[in-house]
C-alpha cells in the first residue's frame, strides 16, 4: 500500500484536530496517521484508491465543480472542528477516486496552514491556479470568479458557482439534444 509522508516543525496542533483526522471522523480528508517527536509532526497519509487529483484538461464545468465541492468539504470539516483556515488548500493536496470530483470522490490531504489564510482567499487562489488562462472561456471565468469573491462573502461565492454550473449543464444537455440520431 502507497503512503505518503511530510514533517513538519514548529508548529502545535491541537490533540481534538489530531484525534479527528487519525480517527478519521471527518471523512472529508485522507485517513492519516501523525507521529509527533518533540517540536516535529510526522504526518502519513493512506492514499488507498485516491489519487492526485490532475486539473490539467479538464473540462470548466468540471472545474466549476470542484471548486463548489471543495466548499461543501469545508463546510463538513467544519461541522468536524476543522476550521478552514487550518489546512492548506492546494491542487496538489486534492485527491479522488477515478478523477471524479463529486463531494463522495474528494479527500483533501491534511496539511496545516500556519498562515491561517482566510478560506475565500484560498479558492481564488485556488481557482486561479486550475483555470487555464489561454482559454478566453476559462480567463474570464476566474475574473467573473475573483470579483464574486472579493466582498468576502461565502453564499455569493456558492451563488455565482451554482449559476454558472447550472448554465453549463444546460449547454451541454443542448449540444446532446442537437446530436443526429445513428440509425
Amino acid at each position: 500500500m502507497q503512503r505518503i509522508r511530510q514533517d513538519m516543525t514548529g508548529y502545535r496542533m491541537p490533540g481534538y484536530v489530531e484525534e479527528i483526522l487519525t480517527q478519521n471522523y471527518c471523512g472529508m480528508f485522507m485517513n492519516m496517521s501523525i507521529i509527533r517527536d518533540k517540536g516535529t509532526y510526522s504526518f502519513n497519509y493512506k492514499p488507498g484508491c485516491y489519487t492526485r487529483l490532475e486539473t490539467k484538461g479538464m473540462r470548466l464545468y468540471d472545474k466549476l465543480l470542484l471548486l463548489r465541492n471543495l466548499i461543501s468539504v469545508s463546510e463538513n470539516a467544519s461541522d468536524h472542528l476543522i476550521r478552514a483556515d487550518s489546512y492548506l488548500l492546494e491542487p496538489e493536496l486534492v485527491y479522488s477516486k477515478s478523477g471524479r470530483v463529486d463531494i463522495r470522490n474528494l479527500k483533501i490531504m491534511f496539511y496545516p496552514d500556519i498562515k491561517r489564510l482566510d478560506f475565500r482567499y484560498k479558492l481564488v487562489i485556488f481557482a486561479n491556479r486550475i483555470f487555464d488562462t489561454s482559454i478566453k472561456e476559462e480567463r474570464e471565468m476566474a475574473d467573473r470568479f475573483r470579483e464574486a469573491a472579493e466582498p468576502g462573502d461565502i453564499n455569493r461565492i456558492k451563488l455565482f458557482l451554482d449559476k454558472n454550473i447550472m448554465r453549463l449543464e444546460g449547454r451541454m444537455n443542448e449540444g446532446k439534444q442537437n446530436k443526429p440520431l445513428r440509425a
